[in-house]
């Protein structure tokens, strides 16, 4: 299940719909039911974030630039390839309101056995299944 979570110092819900959609049919078009697919938004103050000891959304006085931080958790079989190619669908759904140079994405793999969804396997067997061997790891 591929999650993105996106903060950002745009708050309007239309922005944030709009980019849950576009994030929801690339991933349709990768063959990833969209049910699947979350994409998450954290209202992110802009003096709460520096470059350095700059600002990022600017400098204080100056009309504020938007930007956004973005950390996407995906199978870890996902190559390079797709990490870029998602990393500019991102960039380009993002746009006009944040600027291709003040979107920041990275990218946390993770094995799909230890995302635990609603229905997903993982849940199989409830919590008598782990050993105590494995309960001690």
């Amino acid at each position: 299940m591929p999650t993105t979570t996106i903060e950002t110092t745009v708050a309007d819900p239309r922005f944030r719909r709009r980019i849950a959609k576009e994030l929801s049919f690339w991933w349709r078009r990768q063959g990833t039911d969209i049910n699947h697919v979350i994409t998450r938004f954290v209202p992110l103050p802009g003096e709460t974030v520096y470059s350095g000891p700059f600002p990022l959304d600017g400098p204080p006085g100056a009309p504020t630039r938007p930007f956004a931080l973005v950390a996407c958790v995906l199978a870890a079989d996902r190559g390079p390839q797709f990490r870029r190619a998602y990393a500019f669908a991102v960039r380009a759904a993002l746009g006009p309101e944040v600027p291709p140079d003040r979107v920041f994405v990275s990218f946390q793999p993770t094995d799909p056995a230890d995302h635990f969804t609603p229905g997903s396997p993982a849940w199989d067997g409830g919590p008598e299944a782990v050993t105590a061997e494995e309960a001690h790891r």
